[in-house]
């Protein structure tokens, strides 16, 4: 991690989203931080195998008009291997590929729909993918998911996953990938989104920064030896994204274009 940064972002709210509190815990541990006027830069791109997929192309490109495979909210990156939730299917990268409300009727058409999406990511991303469903979940995958590369481990929240898993879909991701499936019940653990949390490598292993107030997350990292970084997180129960999706990283020695490419987003 020497040679990454962290962007940090003001959440909803730049006086009480919790943006300075991320700062200061990441600083402490010596990583090098910039803080970013924009609620939630982990939207803007996916950084994986040392590079940058944007999601939009210019400030004009609204949701689901950009890169399908750029925005890292819907995407958890293993270390070669991504999971992606199945929103990208509606992106207007496939326009005229995929009928948009044929999706939700036709199973046969929407198993077809994911296989031809992924196979379009494998090619963007060079590796391997995986399109998971986020039934009646909030698209973003990062919200109810914690993929840990290092570890093999993949947790699942059942309570803010609501429905997404009922045909056991991440149980099957997880199969194929070799990694261990846990659930977390999230309502129960202290906070919302306690699985909205920064991974983070250390070492050989995985460093997870997570809300210190995520009571079962922390005794299931604790229990499978994985480290942690935890911040005073205000806003428990805040109904939107906590630390994963006000954060993104990114490579030090790339800093000065990357200010170039997302000027929009007012890094400082």
């Amino acid at each position: 991690m020497k040679e990454l940064g962290i962007l940090v972002g003001t959440g909803f709210d730049p006086e009480r989203g919790g943006q300075k509190n991320i700062t200061s815990a990441l600083k402490s541990r010596g990583y090098f931080v910039k803080e970013v006027k924009h609620d939630w830069p982990r939207n803007e791109y996916v950084y994986f195998d040392e590079k940058y997929f944007f999601e939009r192309n210019s400030e004009f490109e609204s949701f689901l008009r950009g890169n399908a495979f750029g925005n890292g909210g819907m995407v958890q990156t293993g270390e070669d291997f991504l999971m992606i939730s199945d929103v990208v299917l509606k992106y207007k990268t496939f326009e005229g590929e995929i009928d948009v409300e044929k999706l939700e009727k036709d199973g046969e058409y929407y198993e077809e729909s994911k296989k031809l999406v992924a196979e379009k990511g494998e090619k963007e991303y060079g590796a391997r993918v995986h399109i998971a469903p986020t039934w009646g979940a909030n698209g973003d995958i990062d919200m109810y998911t914690l993929l840990l590369p290092k570890s093999k481990i993949l947790i699942y929240d059942t309570d803010f996953g609501q429905e997404s898993n009922k045909n056991k879909d991440y149980n099957k991701i997880a199969e194929k990938e070799g990694l261990k499936y846990m659930e977390l019940a999230g309502e129960k653990s202290g906070v919302w989104y306690p699985l909205n949390s920064l991974v983070l490598t250390k070492g050989d292993n995985d460093l997870v920064v997570l809300d210190k107030n995520s009571d079962s997350l922390i005794k299931l990292l604790d229990k499978e030896g994985i480290p942690f970084i935890p911040v005073d997180f205000p806003q428990r129960t805040y109904p939107a994204g906590k630390i994963n999706c006000q954060t993104n990283i990114f490579k030090k020695s790339d800093l000065v274009s990357l200010k170039r490419r997302l000027s929009l987003i007012g890094i400082n």
